[in-house]
């Protein structure tokens, strides 16, 4: 399987050997804590209307590194799980909670989540990360899950950083 690649943000999974792989997820926690303390008093404030705000980012990133957590578990225990396609009325769900959401809160959860997604894979060993699950008809591996819940993490730090830099100016 192809590694994650985004041209939009520059990330490249193919860049990463397991170590660093699971050390950049360890690291998440502490960038979005630091980037969620530095926010101030923008922290719920939206640059554009329909771009999300730091703690909006931050909320969904700690939801969606959950969701990897489970997805990899799923993986490794059960022979090749299926699950239905997640719909976009899950994710608006999800969402229309983000804005109102503890700070301190998103940023434990999202470093306890992060740190525990690192380390079912650390455990489970990177031989078996070929080891997927299929999610609405698309099969998707161990590593593969690792790099998009890295790369959602990463990409979604840069734009926070894009959206204070728009409240700033």
């Amino acid at each position: 399987m192809a590694s994650e690649h985004c041209d939009a943000c520059g990330f490249d999974g193919a860049r990463y050997d397991e170590r660093s792989l699971l050390d950049a997820l360890r690291a998440q926690g502490a960038r979005w804590r630091a980037l969620l303390a530095m926010s101030g008093s923008d922290l719920r404030l939206r640059p554009q209307p329909e771009v999300w705000s730091a703690i909006e980012y931050a909320a969904h990133t700690r939801d969606i590194i959950a969701l990897h957590v489970y997805g990899v578990e799923q993986a490794l225990t059960v022979e090749e799980p299926v699950f239905p396609p997640i719909g976009d009325d899950f994710v608006e769900a999800a969402a229309a909670t983000y804005g109102d959401a503890d700070s301190n809160e998103v940023a434990a959860e999202l470093t306890s989540q992060a740190m525990r997604l690192a380390q079912v894979a650390h455990d489970a060993g990177g031989e078996v990360w070929a080891r997927g699950l299929t999610i609405g008809g698309t099969r998707i591996d161990v590593r593969r899950l690792l790099e998009h819940a890295l790369h959602d993490s990463l990409h979604h730090l840069g734009d926070v950083e894009h959206g204070l830099a728009l409240l700033r100016e």
